[in-house]
Formats: structure tokens, sequence, C-alpha cells
């Protein structure tokens, strides 16, 4: 009965929204005026309430604030649970219960009231209002906020409700606390209380710990040492500054108790500064301008304490690190247990790993040497996923440069993953290239898992698809097209309402998280249905908000739209900029599609700007070698944005002897890395993609020719081999090449 009335509630609703504040564009995307989104900007009398809240909630002006929302309210306009919102949450601290319960129940099913949810269940944490927190969590429906988690956990452990999930509270618990990215309210909190109580052990903080310094989390690592008492945490204080010099004397000296100078945090307060006297009588003497001596270090402390500064001296210098790692006699000295050496010689092959040092797949052989003396439950399983990650990049790039004896490297990373993790087209695809490395029934089961992925459009999905058959896949059968009733039944959602209304005020941030969230969840009284998403999706295509076309049509599993996933904005300019710079237009087109999803003003926090991306002194350097005119204030412009991106990017593809994977790298990372990521010996180029060192221009790389591939469908009907994008291998320039061209920036 309650999903009845809310869906009757919703949809009266959304009709006297739509009754009372008529959009200004229609179904078929015609609008009164056009601006850069292909949404109308002009704005009605009724939203000055809402702009005059905005404004107020910017500057911290409550009282303004206040009257705006009042105002928003009383006129009934669409976006005043905005201005609901934007009020309540700037007092949340001090708001009671019954406000916030009040406003939960105004705006049902609507995305700023699951924002709130989230805020206030930060603030019901913080107060220790368990009864409350309990009762609100189970309608938080984005479930996104690791420390909400983490205060979930310590409520269900403080009352002795259930919890909720697989595991049991301490492994709920662990995972929260191991996951949590940085230091935070809730998940010290968790971890302190938990800990105290019993329920984490002194294991679980040490690993705690490990897990925080191969991240370079220091402040997450010191808070977690604290836990452990003064010793480790003053310990750990020398680890993140001197990691070598703690592991060639620290120990020994802490344990004798050698005094060392304490680190000043920060500035002492201006009042104890005095005149200095030229004879130093009244120099004020601060505590840390003391030589400190650091308690004894237990014995059994030692090695945990010395494998923490071998990882974080691993990570600044992987060769000298295992170098003093293979010395019997040092090692021994350090007072570790196999299972420590082995997490010793994993960070080493993990830092060598991410240098594509040819060491690499050696140092993991010997961390996985090391369980032999290990007890059956113990492994690499508990060692993290990135270490994890570059131990199957290591074997997968040596094992396709002819040393094939490495996919078991591959094999044994992949199964030692968490199952979410073994099941991305990644993981999947390259445990099938080692399975099939060998003979008899293995090679069947690495088949297999290849046609588990075979079936979409991502970078591994195509290789997958093409490694089966050594054809190129068939393009997805085009679903049928939205019919104006199903067009009409999503325009009339509350939450596209507002979305599309937040898209005209120019509030894209807004906006974006408003169509999120409708998308996934705003649907009044249930799930969105894939023909649901598509129409949505065409109604984002129709006005030209093409990042959330895209966006929105990748979230069909089974109707593939491919006119909607890779549209062909401005395709006449984007033919003939590519074709005067001499460049594959669906290469170009994957490009900006990754780039900037073709958000014309799109910007960057590094300043790139415009379609293509493009950073200013790129632009500048660019358009004087081409003879293009420019000045800064241009860079935003279609027209010229296009033509300097497109020629910088045949620049770089020239100079990489045509390789698009290392052309997207260079667009993205600079041309000097892929020169780099190039040497060394001569690797599958799908390989050579894996183990780009960064994570963001991997991803991008992987995209871009994922993206090239279809669009030389989309433009031209192509046959879709990504392998013939790809090329087989990468390597070292050939010696009959022109030399790189330094200067490009």
């Amino acid at each position: 009965m309650t999903k009845v009335f809310n869906v009757k509630r919703m949809s009266e609703y959304a009709a006297s929204l739509m009754r009372r504040w008529p959009l200004t564009l229609t179904l078929g995307g015609a609008l009164l005026a056009a601006g850069p989104l292909g949404v109308a900007h002009a704005q009605s009398d009724g939203d000055a309430a809402v702009l005059q809240a905005k404004d107020a909630f910017r500057v911290r002006d409550k009282d303004r604030l206040a009257s705006a929302r009042d105002a928003a309210l009383a006129a009934g306009h669409p976006l005043a649970p905005w201005a609901d919102y934007w009020a309540l949450q700037a007092r949340l601290v001090s708001a009671s219960v019954s406000e916030v319960d009040a406003f939960l129940a105004r705006w049902p099913e609507s995305y700023v009231a699951d924002r709130l949810r989230n805020d206030w269940l930060l603030v019901l944490g913080n107060r220790r209002d368990w009864s409350t927190f309990l009762r609100i969590k189970p309608a938080f429906r984005m479930n996104d906020d690791r420390e909400v988690m983490c205060w979930d956990v310590l409520a269900r452990q403080q009352t002795g409700v259930a919890q909720e999930g697989p595991g049991d509270l301490r492994e709920q618990a662990r995972r929260a606390w191991w996951a949590q990215k940085d230091a935070d309210t809730g998940c010290d909190a968790m971890a302190q209380t938990l800990f105290k109580a019993g329920v984490l052990t002194s294991d679980d903080v040490w690993r705690k710990l490990r897990l925080s310094i191969e991240a370079d989390k220091p402040r997450a690592a010191q808070k977690a040492a604290v836990m452990l008492g003064d010793v480790v945490a003053q310990a750990m204080t020398r680890i993140q500054g001197q990691p070598r010099a703690y592991l060639m004397d620290g120990d020994r000296g802490q344990a004798t108790g050698v005094p060392v100078r304490a680190p000043v945090l920060k500035p002492e307060p201006a009042h104890t500064k005095v005149k200095k006297a030229k004879s130093g009588r009244n120099k004020v003497v601060r505590p840390s301008d003391l030589p400190q001596v650091q308690p004894p270090v237990p014995r059994e402390l030692q090695g945990p304490l010395n494998l923490l500064a071998f990882i974080r001296w691993a990570a600044m210098d992987p060769q000298a690190a295992a170098q003093a790692l293979d010395d019997p006699q040092r090692r021994a000295g350090w007072g570790w247990r196999a299972e420590e050496s082995a997490w010793a010689w994993s960070q080493v092959g993990r830092q060598a790993a991410q240098r594509l040092m040819p060491e690499a797949p050696q140092y993991f052989e010997r961390a996985m040497g090391s369980f032999d003396e290990l007890s059956p439950g113990e492994g690499p399983r508990a060692w993290s996923v990135d270490t994890l990650a570059w131990m199957a990049r290591a074997g997968l790039r040596w094992a396709t440069a002819g040393q094939p004896a490495y996919w078991s490297l591959v094999d044994r990373a992949v199964t030692a993953m968490p199952p979410d993790m073994q099941q991305d087209p990644t993981w999947v695809y390259w445990k099938a290239r080692a399975l099939i490395s060998r003979p008899g029934v293995s090679r069947l089961q690495g088949r297999e898992m290849l046609v588990r992925i075979s079936s979409g459009l991502g970078f591994y999905n195509l290789l997958a698809a093409e490694e089966l058959d050594g054809v190129a896949p068939k393009p997805p059968v085009a679903p049928p097209r939205p019919t104006e009733a199903e067009l009409s039944q999503v325009m009339a959602w509350p939450g596209v309402d507002r979305a599309l209304r937040l898209f005209a005020l120019g509030w894209r941030t807004e906006a974006v998280k408003e169509w999120n969230f409708t998308t996934s969840y705003g649907k009044p009284g249930g799930q969105t249905s894939e023909r649901e998403v598509l129409a949505l999706a065409e109604i984002a295509c129709q006005r030209e908000l093409w990042d959330r076309c895209i966006n929105t049509s990748e979230r069909t599993r089974q109707a593939i739209d491919l006119s909607q996933r890779f549209p062909t904005p401005m395709r006449s300019d984007v033919l003939a900029a590519a074709s005067e710079a001499g460049l594959d237009p669906a290469y170009m087109y994957g490009l900006m599609r990754q780039e900037s999803r073709f958000i014309t003003v799109a910007r960057s926090n590094v300043g790139a700007a415009g379609l293509m991306q493009v950073m200013p002194a790129t632009a500048q350097w660019t358009a004087k070698r081409k003879g293009i005119p420019f000045t800064q204030d241009m860079i935003t412009d279609p027209l010229v944005n296009m033509k300097i991106g497109a020629s910088y990017l045949k620049l770089v593809l020239d100079d990489l002897g045509g390789s698009q994977a290392m052309a997207a790298a260079a667009y993205n990372a600079g041309p000097g890395r892929p020169r780099r990521w190039r040497e060394g010996a001569k690797v599958d180029a799908a390989a050579w993609a894996e183990n780009v060192p960064f994570a963001e221009t991997r991803d991008y790389v992987k995209r871009v020719v994922a993206n090239a591939v279809v669009y030389g469908h989309v433009l031209s009907g192509k046959p879709m081999s990504i392998r013939a994008r790809l090329g087989a291998t990468i390597g070292p320039r050939a010696t009959d090449q022109p030399p790189p061209e330094m200067d490009l920036p």
C-alpha cells in the first residue's frame, strides 16, 4: 500500500509541476534559446528565489538562505527541494531529528533527500545517536560513503543489532577499515572502539599499517599506529620520514635508547618567541629543540616495524631495497617471519613492475617462493589488490615478450584477487590468455573465459571476441528507438524535470547529480527498466547533453544503441579538422569522447580546455607550429580547439610511429613518457597498454582505442577490429625511424 501511495503522490506532484512550471523545450529537442549545452538558459521570474538560495548557501548566509527557501517553497518552484536542502544542510550539525524527518518526508525518492540522508548519517554517527542512525541507514539508496559504512558497523556493535550483508562483525569492520582511503572520523572511531573491545586484533592493525604505508596514506598510518601504543606511534613517525635510516640502524638504535631529534610538526605559537639576545641567555628552548630519547622497541615489534620501513623504502628506491633484501644476513637481522619476507619481496616486485623493470617478475617469484614455508591459510590473498594487479602485469608483460614461463605469475595473481576483481574483464582476459598458453584442458577453460566477456564494446571485450574467432566481432543489433509515449513517460518524472531545469540555469554540477540519481533510483515507485534508460538517454541526446546521453545509454546491458553511446556531434566539422590534419576521424572522435564527452566548455583541474582538452601552452605551441591564428581566449572555440587538438594529435602519432595506443598515452601524459615506456623488450600491444604505469593514462589509452574501433564502424562501416588499431607489438623505436621530436610539449 505504501508503494502505491508514493507512486500516486509522485505522479500528482510531477503533473502539478509540469502545469505550473512548463519547460521551455520539447520532446523533439526544439529550443527557445539554446546555450552551449543545447538547453534553454533563459531564467523566469520564478527562478529568483532559487537563485537567491544558492547564492546565500555559497556565502553561508543562513538568514537569507532561509528566506529564499521559504519563498521557493511558497511558490511551489520545481527546484524548491534544492533550496530546502541547502537551507537544512547549512545547519545540519545542530538540526533536530524531527526537522530532518520532515525534510525526508517532503521530498521522498529524490536526489536531495538521499544526499541529505548521507550527510545526516555522518552527523548521527558523530552524535552516537545509534537508534536514529539504524532507522535512517536502510533508506540510504546510493550507499556510496565509506565513512557511513564504518559508522554502521560501529552502531550495530554498540547496540547488538545483527550485521547486514556478508561476513561477521569483525570481517565487515576489517573490510570497511582497510578500504578507507585516508583517515576519517567514522572509520577511526570504529577501529579504535572495536580494537578495545577485542573484535579487531593486533594483526588487523598491523595489516592496516602495511596497506596505509603501501598506499602512501601517512595520516591513516599514524592513526592506526597510535592504537598499538606510543612505541609504535613514535617509530612510525621516523619510518615515514627516514625509512632507510630506520632499517639500517633505527631498530637497533631505538632498542638501546639512542637519542633522535623529534620532528617539528607545526610552528610554535607566536607568544613563545622573544627577541634573540647576543648571549643567547634569553632564548626560549622549546621541547622540540631538545634531543628526544625514543623508548626501546620490544623485540616482538621490531620485525613488523622493520617491514613497514622496508615498504616505504621500496617505494622510494626499489633497486637499492632489493639489493639489501637479497642479503641473507641483513634480512635475518630484520627479524621477519616467512610471511613478512614474502610481503617485502612483493613490494619490491610491485615497485619494480610500476617502473617496468625487467627484474619485477623475478621479485614476485621470490615472494611466492617464501610461501613454501607458510601454512595453507596464508598466501598472496593478504596482499593489496594493487600489488596483485602489478604482479599480473609484470607476468603478462614478460610472458608476451618471449618468456612464457611467467604466465604462471598471471594465473596465481588473478587467482589470489578478490572474487569481484576476478570478474573484471581485464583479469578474465589475461587469466584466459595464461590458461590458453598451456596444453590440454586448460586451453579449453581459457576459451570459455573469453566467451564470457566477448559481447561488450570495451577494450577487453573486443580483444576477447577477436581472439576467439580471429575476426572482428559483429556490431550489436540496434534496439527500437524510444517511442513518443516512452519519452513522455520519463519526462514526467520529477527528477528529470529538475535535472533539465538545473542544466537550463547552467548549474551543471547539481544537474549531473540529479540526472544520475534519477537514472538509477529516481523512477517513482520502482526500478528503471532498460527501455526507460534508453528513453532517458534519448532525451539527453536530443538536447545535446552529450555526456549524459553517452553515460546514460551505457547503463543498459542487453539493448545497445550505438547512436547514443557513440554520437557524432559536429560531424562535418570533425571530419574537416581530421582531414586537414591527416588524421583518422574515428581516432579523433574516440579521443574527444574520452576527453570531454563533447562538452565544448569543459575545463580540467589542471587547465586543459575545450572539446579536445588542450593545455594552454600546448595550444600556443601547436598554433605557432602550424600557423593557426590563436589567442588564449579562443581555446574553447569548438572549431579552433578541434583544429589545434587534431594537429597536435597527428604530430605525436607520427612521432610514435603511428601507434594509436602510444599516441593516446602521449596526449594524456606527455610524449616523453610513452617514449620511455616503449623501451626494453618488444611486448604484445595489449600488454603494453595494460602496463602503462599511471592508472589514469592506462584507462585512458584503453578507452580511446576501443572508442576508435567503434567509431570506425559508425562513421564508415569498418570491421570492429581492435587488433588492427593496436598493432601486434610495441617496442623500442626502430633504427630506420627518424629520431624523436624532442620539442613536442
